[in-house]
């Protein structure tokens, strides 16, 4: 997972810990030539502290977080990537300004999600999706929308799919599922309660299963067997689930191209056969 991405995106870090992220992130470059008593004193901490956090998120020390960082940076070079905000947007901006900065959302938090991507992870839940006799999709509220979406893409393909609107449905539909089933499970933060329900529905049925959740430790994918992490970084500006839902959608759209691949010439048959001609 990468390294400055789950920094950012780390909740309810100690104050003192959260200081020496925050210097972190905001002076990546510049960290990466400093000795941990150069950065102990900028950020006011002691080099316990620094250890500690670089433990936290994995590191041996701060000698390797310093070497994860420098790689990360170079593998960033060519991207338009900020890894402290997305772009928001405020009541000054005019119609030039929300289009570029929309734009800006859609485009850093697809650039994240691939960044993110474990191409092994992808290709394994994709074969278990082609394997499986049923695909259940799930999802609450912004994510059940995301849900009926990826449903009627692989139902053209030829998939016997499931997804309902109502909490009580799909829980009855986990409750009644099978090992031929597979489950995808749609939730930003990983935490949404009728998800958290039905993902121990589906591991007392012995469902598989597949989580797509923001970049960030939670409850539902210590409950499915497969984790796909979106862009964690959602906007303030958040009535529309605008870097959710982008990140999302192209998480979808990678599986579907991914299980079309597995199964070319019976996809494009069943694509054609189910064309709707409006």
């Amino acid at each position: 997972m990468n390294t400055l991405i789950t920094m950012r995106d780390m909740q309810n870090l100690p104050e003192a810990e959260s200081h020496v992220r925050d210097f972190i992130l905001k002076n990546a470059e510049h960290v990466t030539r400093m000795t941990i008593y150069d950065l102990a004193q900028q950020t006011y901490t002691s080099t316990a502290t620094i250890i500690r956090f670089s433990r936290r998120i994995g590191c041996k020390g701060f000698g390797d977080l310093k070497i994860r960082i420098a790689a990360e940076l170079n593998a960033f070079s060519n991207i338009n990537f900020e890894f402290t905000d997305l772009t928001m947007i405020s009541q000054d901006d005019n119609e030039k300004d929300i289009v570029n900065k929309i734009t800006g959302i859609s485009l850093k938090s697809i650039e994240e999600t691939r960044i993110l991507l474990d191409e092994v992870t992808l290709m394994t839940v994709a074969k278990q999706m082609m394997a499986a006799d049923i695909l259940d999709f799930y999802g609450m509220g912004a994510s059940n929308t995301i849900a009926f979406d990826a449903a009627y893409k692989f139902m053209r393909i030829g998939k016997n799919v499931s997804c309902f609107s109502v909490s009580d449905r799909q829980y009855v539909q986990a409750v009644n599922s099978g090992r031929n089933h597979f489950a995808l499970l749609i939730s930003y933060s990983g935490q949404t309660k009728e998800m958290i329900n039905i993902a121990n529905a589906l591991q007392k049925a012995n469902v598989s299963s597949c989580a797509i959740t923001r970049n960030s430790d939670n409850d539902l994918i210590r409950l499915t067997d497969y984790h796909l992490y979106v862009c964690g970084k959602e906007s303030v500006f958040r009535s529309g689930a605008m870097v959710s839902r982008t990140s999302t959608l192209y998480m979808i759209d990678l599986l579907y191209s991914l299980c079309i691949s597995l199964s070319w010439g019976d996809s494009l048959k069943n694509i054609q056969k189910s064309r709707v001609v409006s």
